[in-house]
């Protein structure tokens, strides 16, 4: 078993607070992605797990296992940093072959000409030896053990630095921002290659990015990290569809979440400017009250301009090839919208003048700090 618990962990730097209170439970076999801005905690709570930092207070469990009081080397945890950390001098093989020759040759078996003649250490050389080319072929580096860090391309360096931690055969990979330095396409297969590898293994993966397709692809769940808080932790659909407040709605989401201020009226419809957007509160609440509405691109569509949503005018289109993305400009105000459209659909010219309606199924609410509210279909036109 290989589950994390992880318990009001609280880090400081100096003055200024960088973990406040953060708990998580993360199950055996899982992978669970950390995510947020920089500066969020992330990188920090990932290094107090690896044992590279000490937290001020809080708890760090490994299959049942007080994580606290141990160095790095006795965690049974595997770490892969996004400077890829191989040593420049050593050939591929040498480096994934670091950690196992450190944790069964001696001082005198791991030296460079000695070594070698050293009782002992020739039938260990040769089962580490044996155990790195079956990880160089997992990873389709067989070909490249010879060759030096310097003479690799990025996504090799870090199929090398993958090798490295999966020698060790850890309770639990650490991986922090593993494919940040890598290329777009590039990103795209290393992410296929690690959820690849995760089925595979079957091991606890922690994967802290700033990149939310890659925690939104990648992940069984997906926490989201702001201010040195864990502010939602769920399934990329739950974290998507169903976020509990403004600031994970705002993060998640590409391009970002449409936001419009709202009030209610005497009916508990929603007004923007006065204009009414075919939605609703079901719950209590005071004539006036504020309200931010969040709307993905795909929660509005194009319609005639009615009594009923908004009015708007279309100031851009962007082509993104199987999809445009509409820009408007509401009229009455200066906010803008972006909507999604296939793109093979009628488009609205520029300086259009069209009416959009709002997917109520898919509307988003949230008072004036930013917490959920439930938000319907208007019941009275």
């Amino acid at each position: 078993m290989a589950n994390i618990r992880i318990h009001n962990l609280q880090k400081s730097f100096g003055n200024t607070p960088v973990l406040r209170g953060v708990g998580l439970d993360i199950g055996d076999g899982e992978f669970i992605s950390l995510v947020g801005p920089s500066g969020c905690g992330k990188s920090t709570l990932l290094r107090i797990l690896a044992g590279l930092e000490r937290q001020d207070q809080g708890e760090v469990h490994l299959a049942g296992r007080s994580m606290d009081a141990l160095p790095p080397s006795a965690r049974d945890i595997a770490m892969v940093f996004q400077s890829y950390a191989l040593y420049p001098h050593l050939t591929v093989r040498e480096n994934i072959a670091v950690p196992l020759a450190v944790r069964r040759l001696n001082r005198w078996q791991r030296l460079p000409v000695v070594g070698r003649w050293w009782p002992g250490s020739s039938a260990t050389r040769h089962a580490i030896d044996g155990e790195v080319s079956a990880a160089a072929k997992q990873l389709d580096i067989a070909h490249l053990l010879d060759r030096k860090p310097g003479q690799l391309s990025g996504g090799q360096r870090q199929r090398a630095a993958l090798g490295r931690a999966l020698v060790r055969r850890p309770a639990a990979f650490l991986m922090d921002e593993p494919l940040s330095n890598l290329d777009a396409n590039l990103r795209v297969q290393m992410r296929s290659e690690i959820t690849a590898l995760h089925r595979q293994l079957g091991s606890t993966f922690v994967y802290v990015t700033h990149d939310q397709t890659e925690a939104m692809t990648m992940s069984t769940r997906v926490a989201v990290m702001m201010g040195g808080e864990l502010l939602q932790v769920g399934t990329p659909a739950q974290i998507y569809f169903d976020p509990v407040e403004l600031r994970v709605a705002e993060f998640i989401g590409q391009p970002q979440l449409n936001t419009l201020p709202c009030e209610r009226d005497a009916q508990g419809r929603l007004r923007h400017h006065g204009q009414l957007l075919g939605l609703a509160l079901p719950s209590a609440g005071p004539v006036g009250q504020r309200v931010t509405l969040g709307l993905r691109p795909e929660a509005l569509r194009l319609a005639p301009v009615g009594r009923l949503g908004l009015s708007c005018q279309v100031s851009g289109h962007e082509h993104l090839g199987s999809e445009v993305l509409v820009w408007l400009t509401l009229q009455g105000s200066e906010h803008r919208l972006v909507l999604r459209c296939d793109a093979l659909a009628a488009l609205p010219a520029r300086g259009e003048t069209v009416g959009v309606h709002v997917e109520a199924a898919r509307a988003l609410a949230f008072d004036a700090q930013g917490q959920r509210l439930p938000v319907e279909a208007q019941p009275h036109v």
